[in-house]
């Protein structure tokens, strides 16, 4: 089975992502068995064309049998990532899970699509009334979910509801957005206080926890779950999130940076971005600039991933950053390569083609 959290996984240019929200901790042993299989012939549906499709599937990557060691913060945290980079969700809703709910309201506070699938003739009205269930888009009188059997009788009603969740996704990324670093600024605001982020919190009423989830870089995400790296043969797979992927990790909602802009007084912002307001900066300004920068930190974080799968010398990598990353940023400056989100993530066929080109140079 294909898993998008494995680092070995290579995407096209045209692949979407789904997360797979499924029930795991209170699921009965007999049912896990039936999931799994469900699970294995949908990602082998979804990898072809017309849907270009990963999946990313916790249960074997953050399940309590594939690492039991691995703390709830960090489940919550890796999670929430993957959710963030996916295009839409996939909820086998067959038995009751706080996860899934989890899941789903965090989808739902992104934008995410997210289809809703059970074998129950019964599910939580509450975790079906989302308004961004893609079976409800479809007008007043759709079903709230597709009730199945099996994958035979499963196939033919899932894959005609993808096909219209992809036709209805935007595919391009608003790189024009001003990036609001509220990671950044939040930690500068509270360390120019001279608060630690016990003290913001306890004089927002929020949680400590809350106020360091909020401030981490991204470098300090990766160090963290690098610990988790591979076990039982199972990559988490890399973590490259784009400025706006990071900024909707952060996501502290508009109570939390309402108290927060209050306790700092600050205008809010000071606190989310740079400018008093979203300001468009059109053409090769700097919006270009800070496009062009996150690509190309991303597509050197995707490289080194890459370049630890491999047995490569240094000099190897250096020609590779030049091909890879370089030169890929050149054309985009120039106007040759249009920008898009794919340009993020280095596949392991782009990787092994560069790498076979190098070697076989005089």
């Amino acid at each position: 089975m294909k898993v998008w959290a494995d680092l070995h996984q290579g995407y096209g240019e045209t692949r979407y992502r789904a997360y797979l929200s499924e029930p795991i901790t209170r699921c009965p042993q007999r049912e896990k068995g039936r999931i799994q299989t469900l699970v294995s012939k949908m990602s082998e549906a979804l990898d072809g064309e017309p849907f270009f499709t990963s999946l990313y599937i916790p249960s074997l990557v953050t399940s309590p049998e594939k690492r039991a060691h691995m703390s709830p913060e960090h489940v919550y945290l890796l999670d929430r990532i993957r959710i963030i980079q996916a295009d839409y969700l996939l909820v086998i809703a067959d038995h009751t899970s706080f996860g899934i709910g989890g899941e789903v309201e965090m989808a739902t506070s992104l934008g995410k699509p997210i289809l809703f699938l059970s074998r129950e003739d019964k599910v939580s009205r509450f975790l079906l009334g989302t308004p961004v269930n893609a079976l409800r888009a479809e007008g007043k009188n759709a079903p709230h979910y597709i009730q199945y059997r099996d994958w035979r009788d499963l196939k033919p009603r899932l894959l005609p509801a993808i096909q219209k969740i992809l036709k209805r996704l935007d595919r391009h990324d608003l790189y024009q957005l001003p990036f609001w670093d509220v990671s950044q600024n939040l930690a500068a605001l509270r360390q120019a206080k001279g608060w630690d982020e016990a003290e913001l919190a306890r004089r927002a009423g929020l949680h400590e926890q809350q106020i360091r989830l909020w401030e981490r870089s991204l470098d300090q995400i990766r160090e963290e779950l690098e610990c988790y790296r591979f076990e039982d043969g199972v990559g988490i797979g890399a973590i490259v999130m784009n400025h706006r992927q990071l900024e909707q990790l952060a996501n502290p909602g508009l109570d939390a940076i309402h108290r927060l802009a209050y306790v700092l007084n600050v205008p809010v912002h000071r606190l989310v971005g740079e400018e008093g307001h979203a300001e468009i900066v059109k053409g090769p300004g700097k919006a270009l600039n800070q496009m062009v920068r996150q690509i190309q930190e991303a597509r050197q974080d995707s490289l080194q991933a890459r370049a630890d799968q491999f047995d490569i010398t240094y000099r190897e990598f250096l020609k590779l950053k030049t091909h890879l990353v370089d030169h890929v940023v050149e054309q985009i400056e120039s106007g040759k390569l249009a920008p898009n989100r794919f340009l993020n993530l280095i596949s392991e066929t782009e990787f092994l083609d560069a790498l076979r080109k190098i070697r076989h140079r005089p």
